[in-house]
């Protein structure tokens, strides 16, 4: 029997059937049917009223819990990670230009001799791979990952590399090391954990007198801002109001920080680093259908972004519930599910045939011990 809870919902308003029958276009024996059980609003009918009380479907069926409990993003777990490498072999295609990196090397941080590298978070070792062949003869690389499975990826990935590696498993905020490191770099973690700082300040202690520490990282506000495809609205496609309360209510229940990018540099001159600057990552991924990596690129872009196929209803009431959960209402969650829809179904209508630039806004933060 369905638990339907719009008398609670009314009441907890102060609203009379009178008033709730007037907002939703119904008489108030109707409302009265509905909270007896006597009769049942349509399916139509259903998101409108969750969405006037802020709940989900669920919620208002007595599925769910009216008032649920927050639920944490659990992309700081090695659990979450464990079956993210299809998404980083993607994500990692469009991430840099192998010039500019080679730029930061000599020219930025000016490293003329060898040094061991210790990349914390590493994945499957996709920083290693564009930076070792850039770096002075001699220099090795160290990974650090929590995730067993991005270990076991990345010691596949060198065994018939002629790249001096060593895999690490283990937690950062955890590991003792055995030394200390002339270059200590992150990419796209800090962002993902909670308390972000902690682990810079974790990390800022595995670098050597004289060394440097490098964090790599996306601000989500340019991010969302960073997509245009040819022939869709650039307007719509950037609207992310929802998403600054998910980021805001993340901020706040977890300290899983969307703007961590920007407050490195502060972080880092705050944990004593010296001559502490930032830059921008150069890369900007711009495909259309002449270019002769096209296809292969925009297959990346699409399943990195997960547009590959339209969500069900039932998974778009499943996210739905997850982005009300993280402080948006029904209709931001309702328009951003939307929002991704359309752009799967654009992609699809123009297979072969789409064009697209997108920026992710790498800031390139970096300070000397």
């Amino acid at each position: 029997m369905i638990d339907f809870k719009l008398a609670q919902l009314r009441k907890k308003q102060n609203l009379t059937q009178q008033e709730l029958g007037e907002i939703l276009n119904v008489s108030y024996q109707t409302i009265s049917k509905w909270e007896t059980g006597a009769t049942y609003p349509d399916l139509p009918m259903l998101p409108h009223i969750s969405a006037f009380f802020g709940v989900t479907v669920d919620a208002l069926l007595g599925l769910a819990p009216l008032e649920e409990a927050y639920r944490p993003s659990g992309s700081g777990t090695a659990a979450y990670w464990e079956h993210r490498l299809e998404y980083l072999l993607r994500t990692r295609k469009t991430m840099w230009n192998r010039d500019y990196m080679a730029f930061l090397i000599q020219d930025v941080w000016n490293i003329r001799e060898p040094v061991t590298v210790l990349d914390c978070g590493c994945g499957y070792g996709a920083l290693g791979l564009l930076m070792m062949p850039l770096l002075p003869p001699g220099s090795k690389y160290v990974g650090i990952d929590f995730s067993q499975n991005m270990i076991g990826a990345a010691e596949r990935y060198y065994r018939n590399s002629d790249i001096p590696a060593e895999f690490i498993l283990s937690d950062i905020l955890h590991y003792e090391p055995k030394e200390k490191y002339p270059l200590v770099i992150s990419q796209a973690v800090l962002r993902h954990v909670d308390d972000g700082e902690a682990l810079l300040r974790k990390m800022a202690g595995f670098v050597a007198d004289g060394g440097i520490l490098v964090s790599l990282e996306c601000n989500r506000e340019f991010e969302a801002d960073g997509l245009y495809i040819s022939g869709m609205d650039y307007m719509e496609l950037c609207r992310h109001e929802g998403l600054k309360k998910l980021w805001k209510t993340e901020l706040e229940k977890q300290n899983r920080d969307y703007s961590i990018a920007m407050k490195i540099p502060h972080y880092m001159k705050a944990a004593g680093l010296k001559n502490v600057s930032c830059r921008m990552n150069d890369k900007v991924t711009f495909l259309e259908p002449e270019q002769q990596d096209y296809s292969e690129l925009l297959e990346s872009v699409i399943k990195a972004d997960h547009w590959d196929d339209e969500k069900t209803d039932r998974e778009i009431e499943e996210n739905i519930a997850y982005f009300m959960n993280h402080g948006m209402n029904r209709k931001e969650a309702e328009d951003y599910c939307r929002q991704m829809n359309g752009i799967v179904k654009y992609l699809k209508k123009h297979e072969g045939n789409v064009s697209l630039t997108k920026a992710v806004g790498i800031m390139i933060s970096y300070g000397w011990k």
